[in-house]
């Protein structure tokens, strides 16, 4: 028998790292997945089919495709069932939903690459830190970032103005220059981390470890500021106070010192200048302050009532919300991006289960990242990056609120990262979870598949309801022209009388406005959310806004509708309908100003004066029912009541009249 030469050596097959081979992966396809608008369609398609080889190699090997954590299977169905229904159901799938999609399962590749790191070797009686590679990176890309945002940013004139913020973001290609809200949603991600582990740094003394955090944390903090993010200061500040707390883990004596200290030092800032410095930013009024949160919010949750399924489609609500619900006319609205409000936001992006299922890996995250730190040692580096991590998941969590970096955009491969963080460190300290698990039948193998198969038809059956199919056929057509035929929504309307909505716009769009009366005229009748966005639409359509008010007599949107038709032509009855609608909705500051403002046209200043007064307390829309208050009745000579109602104005001008009045009174 042959054998084989003795001084050959045996060959060895190249052998890539499991993690090396998920930091390859992820580097190849990036440019493919997070950059689209440059890439063709066809090499992103094929990029993302790259993106499964890491998980196959890793099944071949160790009979699994990842570490088991309990992130595996909700990440697995917002991949594999969320993101093709969100493409399949879009009403721009190409040029809205498509970016999002790749970027999205980018992301979530990033958090199985993260999870599936080599851990970091455990040193002999002490757990194992996770600061590590993926950690180190994770800090690099905010340092990065910090260094950018100063010249890429949109300019912004709120706590301050500095002129040459955003001065490089042209000359980059970057338009308008990085949304300020999205990067300090990123940074509220990383701040709490970086600061967590400067403070562990310190009390371990590990100098060379601070030497570098510092100057980190130094870099980050005024990149956040110059944000001007009023919520992503006080997030980012919430989150570090939890990190520090959860990682000192101080005595309970100790920690109603602390406590208190903090609490004081926010009652000062309450009862200082600064507070309203910090809350109005700029703004003269409370309306200028939350009127534009509370509109696009309650645009989110109209498109939430009508998409509860599959939502109004990935990504898609920026561009329909002032075409679908208008609070102006679409031509003077500006677009937005988001519904300043993650858990809205992924909604109308997924529908409702959708944002529970955001909802519920965030809960697993933060217990995760509670469970982690409290089995450590306190003050202990370990301790610290995992509080950190908790600190981060805080801080975007209340951040999340009244602002969203979405999920699909770039800035949210950050929530991601830290979501692998946490779930790699659950993984590292249950290493026991990653032995092959007893061998399950074959009969059962199939059940999850099966009712992964149901749950997605018995969606697509829901997801053809009239109302969400009317809504994508709408879409489809507000957003391309030409491409839906006028009447594609009709046959919808007979099955659901509040599709009529959907159909009505689509006559708007053709220009066919006798069609669009009587749809909506018909959807009177049985809908009264939609009459307001019909007032913007239809301003100046005198006989559909009577037909309102005789339907909805207890709506306030018809009386405001039809009083705002009346005002050139019978001023006297549009002041009986604005009172009649204020009777209802009392609270709406803006019509209590255009109430006013007829009757000072109508020459009754008294009954103005009330007018402007419940103006100012109700808001203080574009600062005028202070302010006008305060010059009827200097005007009458009554300059204490003048001066007192000017102080109930934010408005900067005030402050120059109540010194004038002032001086008047004082050389009387």
């Amino acid at each position: 028998m042959d054998k084989p030469p003795a001084d050959v050596p045996e060959s060895r097959a190249f052998r890539l790292s499991p993690g090396l081979l998920d930091a390859v992966v992820l580097a190849l396809t990036a440019p493919f997945l997070l950059l689209t608008s440059w890439a063709p369609r066809p090499l992103s398609v094929a990029a993302l089919a790259v993106l499964i080889v890491p998980f196959a190699v890793r099944r071949s090997r160790a009979g699994r495709a990842t570490r088991p954590t309990p992130f595996n299977r909700p990440a697995a169905v917002l991949a594999l069932v969320f993101l093709p229904a969100a493409l399949w159901l879009s009403p721009d799938p190409w040029a809205t939903t498509w970016p999002r999609v790749t970027t999205l399962a980018w992301s979530i590749a990033l958090f199985f690459a993260v999870v599936n790191w080599p851990p970091p070797v455990r040193a002999k009686g002490r757990r194992p830190t996770r600061l590590n590679g993926p950690t180190w990176a994770f800090l690099a890309l905010g340092g990065g970032l910090a260094l950018l945002t100063p010249l890429t940013i949109r300019t912004v004139d709120k706590l301050f103005f500095l002129p040459w913020v955003g001065r490089l973001a042209a000359p980059l290609g970057l338009a308008n220059g990085l949304p300020t809200n999205e990067v300090a949603g990123v940074l509220t991600l990383i701040i709490p981390l970086a600061v967590a582990l400067a403070g562990g740094a310190l009390w371990t003394r590990q100098r060379r470890l601070l030497g570098v955090l510092l100057p980190l944390v130094a870099l980050l903090l005024p990149a956040l500021l110059l944000t001007q993010s009023r919520t992503g200061l006080t997030a980012t500040a919430v989150g570090v106070l939890v990190a520090l707390i959860v990682g000192a883990r101080p005595r309970r004596q100790w920690l109603g010192v602390e406590l208190g200290v903090v609490a004081l030092l926010a009652l000062l800032i309450v009862l200082s200048p600064l507070r309203d410095w910090f809350v109005f930013a700029g703004a003269n009024s409370w309306q200028s302050v939350i009127g534009p949160r509370l509109g696009i919010w309650g645009q989110a949750l109209d498109g939430i009532r009508d998409h509860p399924v599959w939502g109004m489609g990935l990504g898609a609500f920026g561009a329909l919300a002032r075409l679908v619900y208008p609070l102006s006319p679409p031509a003077q609205a500006l677009p937005i991006e988001d519904a300043h409000n993650l858990y809205l936001q992924t909604a109308l992006d997924f529908g409702v289960a959708g944002a529970l299922l955001l909802v519920w890996l965030l809960a697993l995250a933060t217990g995760g990242a509670l469970g982690l730190a409290r089995a450590r040692p306190a003050r202990s580096l370990s301790r610290l990056w995992a509080a950190g991590l908790l600190g981060a998941l805080a801080a975007h969590a209340l951040y999340s609120l009244t602002d969203a970096v979405a999920l699909g955009t770039p800035g949210g491969v950050a929530l991601w990262y830290v979501l692998g963080l946490v779930m790699g460190g659950h993984a590292d300290a249950h290493p026991a979870a990653a032995q092959s698990g007893p061998a399950v039948e074959p009969s059962r193998r199939w059940s999850p598949l099966a009712a992964g198969l149901a749950a997605v038809a018995l969606l697509a059956v829901l997801a053809a309801w009239p109302v969400n199919r009317a809504g994508q056929l709408a879409g489809q057509a507000l957003l391309n022209a030409g491409r839906a035929a006028p009447d594609a929504a009709a046959p919808l309307t007979a099955a659901r009388c509040r599709a009529g909505w959907y159909e009505g716009l689509v006559h708007q769009a053709a220009g066919d406005l006798p069609r669009r009366a009587a749809v909506w005229a018909e959807l009177l009748g049985c809908a009264q959310e939609y009459t307001g966005y019909m007032a913007v639409l239809a301003a100046d359509d005198e006989e559909l806004a009577r037909r309102a008010l005789a339907t909805q007599p207890d709506n306030p949107a018809a009386h405001f509708w039809l009083a705002a038709v009346l005002a050139p032509t019978a001023p006297d009855e549009a002041i009986a309908l604005y009172r009649s609608g204020l009777a209802l909705d009392p609270d709406d500051g803006r019509r209590w100003l255009r109430l006013a403002d007829l009757l000072v046209a109508a020459g009754d200043e008294t009954g103005a004066l009330e007018e402007f007064l419940q103006a100012c307390h109700h808001g203080d829309p574009g600062a005028n029912g202070c302010a006008h208050a305060a010059e009827i009745v200097a005007a009458r000579g009554d300059l204490e009541t003048a001066i007192r109602y000017y102080r109930l104005s934010n408005w900067s001008e005030t402050r120059a009249r109540v010194e004038e009045l002032e001086r008047q009174l004082a050389g009387e």
